[in-house]
């Protein structure tokens, strides 16, 4: 070996891959270290990525439009009686009857149900606890009844009747009732029927 040819190797050696004086290896298409199948599955991930943040973004903009009635309210007016019990005449006897439409059990002298007349507050029954109703001032009501009221708990799928003064109610008006927590006066439900 000549002392050129080693002094070109010794200069070879001192230039690192990247620098101007580097030699360039040519690589084939089987050696590359890139893969089309790699490749597309990134992109069809960062695809799937986008879409599904677009997606979101525009459902969090739209209304929750529903197809779908809406549910009931968990304490419902299921009738309004405006015939005494006894002749079955029309007297506007007023006898409400509510159900325990949900799922939750209430402490039934905790909660109040304050009566609408065409949007009109007729009638406050200031506890729906029937034995404590009697001993207390009430105005209104004549009586409440049925298993709802008989316990301190009104237990789903319950109902009980809430006897209001006669006249209170008529055919062809519009009945609301909100029964309202006295703890901390927030309406539990509101239910409206035509009477």
């Amino acid at each position: 070996m000549g002392w050129s040819t080693r002094a070109r190797a010794a200069r070879r050696a001192r230039h690192r891959s990247g620098s101007p004086g580097a030699r360039v290896r040519r690589t084939k298409a089987s050696e590359s270290a890139l893969s089309d199948t790699h490749g597309t599955f990134l992109m069809v991930a960062v695809t799937v990525i986008l879409a599904a943040l677009v997606l979101l973004m525009l459902l969090s903009m739209i209304p929750s439009w529903s197809w779908t009635e809406p549910g009931e309210p968990p304490i419902v007016i299921t009738g309004i009686a405006h015939t005494s019990e006894e002749t079955g005449q029309l007297t506007y006897a007023s006898r409400v009857t509510l159900k325990n439409n949900g799922s939750t059990v209430y402490e039934n002298d905790c909660l109040k149900a304050v009566f609408y007349k065409n949007g009109q507050k007729v009638c406050i029954v200031h506890t729906l606890n029937g034995h404590l109703l009697i001993p207390s001032h009430h105005y209104g009501v004549k009586t409440l009844g049925g298993e709802g009221c008989r316990t301190p708990y009104w237990n789903p799928g319950e109902e009980m009747t809430a006897d209001l003064s006669d006249g209170t109610f008529y055919p062809g008006v519009e009945v609301t009732v909100e029964i309202v927590d006295k703890r901390d006066g927030k309406v539990v439900s509101k239910h409206t029927v035509g009477a």
